[in-house]
């Protein structure tokens, strides 16, 4: 009975069809019993009628048999047995995805999500699985309460399991055709949640979410800055954009969560090399705004708008001596360690000479004195045969060589304002540019407050000069692992410039 495609345990179509119907219902209704028993009682009898092979996938596909997905099924039965089984497909599908309680039914939301809403026996290329599906039904017949309760069960409860390009870039399409209703957004919390659960990944036993650098660049792709950037301009001004509605946490909150996450993923590979390919357009929507005074009088929105400005500021290409900006057929990268890039021959071999000679092709290691010219990487975690952590690092290393002397000239006037009142002189500081914030933080300190260890303190005795200023450049890593204290482990680059650089910015600046 579960194979709508095979007729021939029934002898003639006709058999079939007298009694699909009811066993449709008797599915329906064993099911709505099981989800009002008892947690126990329930779980067994939800668990004995799933052992039967196919009836899961039946269940799923009963509620897509319209007309276009299943024009076979409307030769065979009346327009109103059709809209019965399809609804009790429906209600029947959504009490299983809510009596998820336990792994095993979080388990079953995985197969639920992925499984192909048409069966493979009638058409074989099918790949809309059923989270697809559920959210091209919804562009087209609009929110209910069962539908966001189910999508987000279906992404948030699985870890993302049931998340593929195609989920991400249908959820960012429903979040753009979601209507414009600017009096209530709670549909709109609803779409938020799902993208902001798109982006993360669940980690060490399924206890921790943390930036996936393949999903955030999927989305990316697909326009979810964009996405945030018209939420924040329709919504933004509505009373109800910072405030809980329906127990959910605000839109802002999801949106900030959003923007966060991407930015803390900003350096790895895939998701750089997405926001760089996605400049034009979001700089585009992004400047609108920014002159827009309704939007950028309001502190929220304001908030969210300078977010978005730094992600785009910490994810750029320049050239690492003359910090010119780069497109991406301009990169010329050093020939050695091909982790520092140049807009031409003489910028790189200016930098050869004035210390790009000592650190070109180091190695990552804990093991290597603070205060080296040029270049020291602590991460916290172990590098020993570990080929995935040490490929991770060397592609941050290549983007962040990128923004650091942008990042080291754009404050050059608050690293002056800072020093002004410490005791020490500024080549006997650290200036610490803290990219685990958005927008990033810049704090000049003394270099015995920074380094720890007495062999740090002497190593950067031995090296420091009143030419050169001293920065540390802190990010996060997500790559799957956990430092020893069981946090998010973190990349601490090195970086000497030369103090003339500061000033002259300064002067400058002053003459301008």
């Amino acid at each position: 009975m579960c194979n709508d495609t095979a007729r021939l345990f029934f002898k003639s179509g006709k058999h079939w069809r007298e009694g699909i119907h009811a066993f449709v219902c008797l599915i329906h209704n064993m099911i709505y019993k099981a989800v009002d028993t008892s947690e126990v009682e329930g779980k067994i009898i939800i668990d004995t009628l799933l052992q039967y092979e196919g009836l899961l996938t039946s269940i799923i596909q009963w509620g897509f048999w319209e007309d276009t997905n299943r024009p076979d099924i409307a030769t065979e039965l009346t327009s109103d047995e059709r809209v019965n089984i399809v609804r009790l497909g429906k209600v029947a599908l959504n009490r299983l995805i809510k009596a998820a309680y336990t792994e095993e039914g979080r388990k079953r939301l995985v197969t639920i999500g992925t499984t192909p809403i048409i069966s493979k026996e009638y058409d074989p290329e099918c790949k809309i699985s059923f989270v697809v599906g559920l959210i091209h039904r919804t562009k087209i017949e609009g929110w209910t309460m069962d539908t966001s309760k189910s999508l987000r069960l279906l992404l948030c409860n699985t870890g993302c399991s049931c998340a593929d390009k195609d989920v991400i870039t249908e959820l960012i399409d429903l979040g753009i055709n979601t209507s414009d209703n600017r009096s209530d957004d709670r549909w709109i919390v609803h779409v938020t949640i799902c993208l902001h659960f798109m982006v993360l990944k669940k980690y060490n036993n399924d206890i921790f979410w943390y930036p996936n650098d393949t999903h955030v660049a999927f989305a990316l792709r697909g326009g979810l800055i964009e996405l945030c950037l018209t939420f924040i301009e329709r919504f933004g001004l509505n009373e109800s954009f910072d405030e809980e509605k329906d127990n959910l946490r605000s839109l802002f909150y999801y949106i900030e969560g959003i923007l966060s996450n991407i930015y803390w993923i900003g350096l790895h590979k895939k998701t750089a090399k997405a926001i760089r390919s996605k400049r034009g357009s979001i700089e585009k929507q992004l400047v609108r705004l920014e002159q827009n005074t309704n939007i950028t009088n309001n502190p929220k929105c304001k908030e969210l708008l300078d977010m978005v400005r730094s992600m785009l500021d910490t994810n750029g290409s320049y050239c690492c001596r003359c910090n010119k900006s780069l497109s991406r057929t301009e990169v010329k990268e050093c020939n050695g360690c091909n982790l520092m890039a140049y807009c031409s021959k003489s910028c790189q071999k200016e930098d050869w000479l004035n210390g790009h000679s000592v650190t070109c092709c180091k190695s990552f290691t804990n093991e290597t004195a603070d205060g080296q010219f040029q270049g020291t990487y602590h991460p916290v975690i172990p590098l020993a045969n570990n080929e995935k952590a040490a490929a991770k690092l060397k592609e941050m290393e290549t983007n962040m060589n990128m923004i650091q002397l942008k990042l080291f000239l754009d404050n050059a006037e608050s690293i002056l304002t800072q020093t002004e009142g410490l005791d020490p002189p500024l080549y006997d500081c650290v200036v610490v540019f803290n990219l685990c914030q958005c927008p990033p933080t810049v704090s000049v300190q003394d270099y015995r407050e920074n380094f720890l260890t007495p062999l740090a303190v002497k190593s950067f005795e031995q090296s420091r000069s009143k030419e050169n200023i001293t920065c540390d450049f802190y990010s996060y890593i997500f790559n799957g692992e956990l430092d020893k204290d069981g946090d998010t482990p973190n990349l601490v680059m090195q970086r000497f410039f030369p103090l003339a650089w500061l000033t002259n910015k300064k002067k400058s600046k002053e003459n301008t």
